[in-house]
């Protein structure tokens, strides 16, 4: 049995399947006949060589600063006489979901021509390899958003690193708000304002609020964080986008 393959289980191997952008490749009559291997991503390293001293000085870039890796997914397809819808739908970037890490995807994009290699001599089968570069972090699916309406709330975050979530702060009037280790300031708005981490950006119905929002953007750290907040917050909406290396 090929690596990675899995158990066999009703005729059909359980971990034969990867999802990109929300579609099976079973779906287009594609297998998988090896998974990649789990990978942590690499940290971002600095080494600087100094002149009479042996080795070099490492430093790490930040905390939780990783690079990108590779993910390749052997496959296998009987027929090809639908190449051409699935050189669609593989190309460009997206979310990948492997059958051997369940419970939530990375977001990556194909970085490799696709060659399909004949298995046999009069087998329709055809072999070939997908290269996923992966950004660092693998996204927890399925979490709900969570809401805040007190000052003081808790909030666990469950993943290894920082989550650098999406706010939407629903304001009577300026506020000043802390949460985990970031303090930020919202003034000369009131309503609904999205704070974007992952972007970097403020917004109210798609008009940029860069300009009423000072500070840093909000992350939350492993563990627990606590909220607290003066001024006029009637309420937070949190999309926390817990992840994982």
């Amino acid at each position: 049995m090929p690596i990675g393959r899995g158990l066999l289980f009703g005729g059909m191997y359980l971990n034969d399947w990867f999802t990109w952008n929300g579609t099976r490749c079973t779906d287009y009559g594609i297998h998988v006949v090896r998974q990649p291997e789990l990978i942590r991503p690499p940290e971002r390293i600095i080494f600087t060589s100094v002149p009479g001293r042996s080795g070099a000085f490492t430093t790490l870039e930040g905390m939780d600063v990783y690079d990108d890796f590779l993910l390749s997914v052997e496959c296998v397809v009987r027929d090809t006489s639908n190449l051409v819808n699935i050189f669609a739908w593989l190309k460009g970037s997206g979310k990948l979901t492997l059958a051997t890490r369940p419970g939530g995807f990375y977001d990556a994009c194909i970085v490799n021509q696709i060659s399909l290699e004949q298995i046999l001599r009069g087998n329709p089968h055809r072999r070939f390899v997908l290269n996923f570069r992966c950004q660092p972090f693998f996204y927890l699916s399925g979490v709900a958003n969570i809401s805040v309406s007190a000052s003081g709330s808790y909030l666990t975050n469950p993943g290894s690193v920082f989550s650098e979530p999406v706010l939407k702060v629903t304001l009577t009037s300026d506020a000043q708000i802390t949460m985990g280790g970031s303090y930020f300031e919202l003034a000369g708005v009131t309503g609904t304002v999205t704070v974007d981490t992952p972007l970097k950006e403020t917004y109210k119905s798609y008009s940029s609020y860069n300009s009423k929002m000072s500070g840093d953007y909000p992350t939350l750290l492993p563990g627990e964080n606590i909220i607290t907040w003066s001024g006029g917050v009637t309420g937070i909406i949190i999309t926390p986008h817990w992840r994982q290396v």
